[in-house]
């Protein structure tokens, strides 16, 4: 196992002060009203050294959804409790609310945007997670199999963005977690086979 040089901790470091200024002001400001030259100026690092980490304004957006999925890999895959597979679909998504209440309403505010086109790229690490879960029940005749693990994967966030939607209508006020259960339960029970 190779040692992390000095150089490759202050790269590092200097990358993820870049990504806090940036998601600091996105949070204040929205992602269209930010530039990459304030996001420099607030880090105190030039508009090379931003260029250097990430190519363009987009990159560092697409990386706050690459760390929202390494910290589903990271926390959620391998620690969901419940063992009945559709017990972890509802599990899943109460970690899915949490880590958007640990982002803070004024933040997942900003991110839920029509122009956001993340929440619909193929191939994420939350959606391979869940996909799992779908196709373990799936397996065991607990889940059906009139639509495929995928189809059932794109339903169930699109529920989820709906709850977390109508969270952000009402300015955080809303029980996120109670309503996620509650209607994520509900698409669940829809999903199940009954003896």
């Amino acid at each position: 196992m190779s040692k992390i040089t000095n150089r490759a901790k202050q790269a590092e470091a200097t990358k993820n002060k870049i990504y806090e200024c940036g998601v600091k002001l996105i949070r204040k400001h929205g992602f269209d009203q930010v530039t990459v030259e304030q996001i420099s100026k607030g880090a105190g690092v030039s508009v090379g050294t931003y260029y250097y980490y990430f190519q363009s304004k987009f990159d560092l957006f697409s990386e706050i959804f690459k760390r929202a999925d390494e910290y589903f890999q990271n926390h959620v895959a391998n620690n969901l409790t419940a063992e009945d597979p559709v017990d972890q679909i509802v599990e899943f998504f109460d970690k899915y609310a949490d880590f958007n209440i640990l982002d803070g309403i004024e933040m997942v505010k900003k991110l839920y945007t029509a122009d956001n086109k993340m929440f619909i790229t193929k191939g994420r690490a939350m959606q391979i997670i869940l996909n799992s879960i779908i196709e373990k029940g799936q397996a065991n005749n607990q889940i059906t199999k009139s639509l495929s693990s995928q189809e059932i994967t794109t339903a169930l966030f699109v529920t989820a963005r709906g709850v977390i939607y109508e969270w952000c209508l009402y300015d955080g006020k809303l029980d996120l977690k109670q309503e996620m259960k509650k209607l994520i339960t509900i698409m669940v029970n829809g999903l199940t086979y009954t003896a």
